[in-house]
Parts: C-alpha cells; structure tokens; sequence
C-alpha cells in the first residue's frame, strides 16, 4: 500500500487555513498514520466531552438522578427542553446525552460531578500532552486540542472493553453529519464526536470496517462556512476509506476520488 495518496488526501482537507487532521489506519496486512498540522492547537469545543466521559463512567452507578427543571436553563438549545421539570433523568442518561446530542446542560452537570481536577488529571492519564480544558459556565467545558491527540482521545472512549457507556453513547449520535456523510452505515460502524461553535466544525471517529479500523480527526476553525468544512470531512472521508479498501459498498452520500 502505497501510503502517499493518503496523505494527500488529507492534505486536501488542510489546505485552508484554521484546518488541521489526522488519521490512523490499521488492517491485518498493513498499518498507516499520517496527518497535516496534526499538533497544531486548535478550540475543542465538545471534543473534550470525551475526556468528561470517560473520567465520569466508573462513578456513574454511584450517582443520583437529576430533574430535568434543575438541569436545563432558558437560554439552553437542549432536549431537556422536552421533559417535565419535575422529570427524574438517570446518571447513565445525561451521560449518554453529553456525548450522543453533545447536550450543555448534561454536560455541565457531568463536570460538577467529575470535577475539574478530576477532568484535568483524566486528560493527563490519557497521555493528552498539548490539550488544555477549562470549566465553562454555558458549555461545561471550552479549551484546546490537536487533531492527532483527538484521535487518542477517540481510541480509548470508543473501546467498549474500557469504557462501555462512551462507546455506546458514540456509537449512536444524533449529528450524523461530517465524517459521517463518507460512510456506508451498512458497512462500517461508526462512533464519533463532532465539535461545533461559532466558526469551529469538527469531527473525530473510530470506524470499524470488515477490512479494518480507521480513526480520522478534522478539526477547523476560522471557517466561513462550517456547512461547507463539514462536507469536506466527508469528501475526504470516502476518499480515504476507498482508497484503503475499507469501504465495501460506495455511499450515495457524497462523490469524490482519492
């Protein structure tokens, strides 16, 4: 496998400002890493939900549910908004959210209850070296991270050995845009995380394919237009996962060539 047309692939992807990626690739007869200003520090936003996600599953037998009224604030987007105040929502349940619809409030709950010295030492365990996180009293958390380190970050919350209520929780998202769009979910299972503010689109996914394992991160900021950036991730998505063999049926989603 020659390893230079995938790299350009994501040099596609990178070659407007504020983008950076990285992916990792592995089969039964070959391995790949490669990326583009790949630890270069770009705003987290929800990306640093898998860091609360993971230092938070081992207690979350331990927790006490919440209600829906004390959770959800007026000015917050959140399906909490859909529940009665008095509603009782389970630990497990606001973490699933946190990372399957990226929800604030459960978020900001997730982090009073992990801590933000917990957080932190959490992303230090991880062997997260460059990220930075700061607790945030709208979103939870805000802070910086590198395409390569949230493809680590990706690696360890979607193993289901290790953390078992990450990885369903990312493996059944509701923003299935982005990485997303290059794939055929018949084929290819996909767990991933996306991470968006105002300029700011991201994706980071574990994708399982019969042939194979990809972990890919895009990561953008400074974007005028986020649609755009998003459908790139899936452009350059399939193009990478074709050329790699990985994907078995072409998706409809999106048409590109390595």
């Amino acid at each position: 496998m020659d390893p230079n047309p995938l790299q350009r692939i994501l040099e596609g992807f990178a070659r407007e400002p504020g983008r950076s990626a990285y992916a990792v690739v592995r089969t039964p007869e070959w391995s790949w890493a490669g990326g583009v200003h790949a630890d270069a520090l770009a705003p987290a936003a929800s990306v640093l939900k898998l860091v609360v996600g993971m230092v938070l599953e081992p207690r979350l037998a331990h927790l006490r549910p919440a209600r829906a009224g004390e959770l959800v604030r007026s000015e917050d987007t959140s399906i909490l908004h859909a529940l009665l105040p008095e509603h009782e929502i389970s630990a497990r349940e606001l973490h699933a959210l946190m990372l399957s619809a990226s929800d604030a409030p459960a978020t900001r709950w997730a982090v009073r209850e992990a801590g933000m010295g917990a957080i932190r030492e959490g992303a230090r365990a991880a062997g997260l070296h460059r990220t930075r996180i700061e607790a945030d009293t709208h979103f939870g958390v805000l802070g910086q991270t590198t395409a390569r380190e949230a493809v680590d970050l990706m690696i360890a919350a979607a193993d289901p050995a290790r953390f078992p209520a990450c990885s369903r929780a990312l493996r059944h998202s509701i923003t299935n845009s982005r990485i997303p769009l290059g794939v055929d979910a018949d084929d290819i299972e996909i767990a991933h995380k996306t991470g968006t503010l105002r300029g700011v689109a991201h994706d980071v996914a574990h994708l399982t394919c019969d042939r194979g394992d990809a972990w890919l991160a895009f990561l953008s900021y400074d974007q005028h237009d986020t649609l755009v950036t998003g459908y790139e991730m899936g452009v350059a998505t399939r193009s990478l996962l074709e050329y790699a063999g990985l994907q078995v049926t072409s998706t409809r989603s999106v048409s590109a060539r390595p």
